[in-house]
């Protein structure tokens, strides 16, 4: 059934506040980020930004789903093609650095809130998201199984390499938001990949 144009503004008017407070909480941390700043940066009325988000804590909820949805469904088309186990890490490493290389602004969000999941401490995730990141390691630790199994890496813990690659890709993205905005995916990707499989060092431990 076709929308109406009422509503296709009224997805409109949504996308543009979620993409106004991922802006937001991008600069601040959700305490002190406020509604207010985010119908600012929208350019919509408080009463606008309500009747599509009734509070704080579901507006920031909403755009940290919005992120993992979209990754989630890259990660999905990218899991069900053909190809060896390191072959596919490449692949998701990829889909996972080009989110945040369309739109950087989600990343210092995302970051605050992978620490929380990642050192299950307190944080404000609905069950939805907790299960998506979730996920989204099953998918990563699944590779590396399968490639610790096919001799492509070294048989350490799954879950020690599943956080290692997280944690490379992520030192790999800072230095490219830092210092390389323009650096093109691939070679955010290499470096980190390159790091992982090669180590840093120039001598046997």
């Amino acid at each position: 059934m076709a929308l109406t144009r009422k509503e296709i503004e009224r997805s409109q008017r949504r996308e543009l506040l979620l993409q106004a407070a991922a802006r937001v909480f991008g600069r601040k941390p959700f305490d002190e980020a406020s509604m207010q700043e985010v119908a600012a940066e929208a350019q919509i009325g408080m009463q606008g930004l309500y009747e599509h988000f009734p509070s704080k804590q579901e507006l920031y909820e909403q755009v940290i789903l919005q992120r993992a949805l979209a990754y989630q469904a890259r990660a999905e088309a990218i899991l069900a093609q053909p190809g060896s186990p390191l072959a596919l890490i490449r692949e998701l490493a990829s889909a996972y650095v080009q989110q945040f290389k369309e739109q950087p602004w989600r990343l210092p969000t995302f970051i605050r809130d992978r620490m929380h999941f990642d050192w299950e401490l307190n944080s404000r995730f609905a069950p939805r998201l907790r299960e998506i990141y979730e996920g989204e390691r099953a998918h990563l630790k699944g590779l590396i199984v399968r490639a610790v199994a096919a001799g492509e890496l070294r048989s350490l813990d799954p879950d020690f390499i599943t956080q290692l690659c997280l944690d490379v890709l992520q030192a790999s993205l800072h230095h490219s938001h830092r210092h390389q905005r323009d650096e093109a995916v691939d070679t955010c990707v290499n470096r980190a990949l390159d790091c992982l499989l090669r180590g840093v060092g120039t001598t046997p431990a």
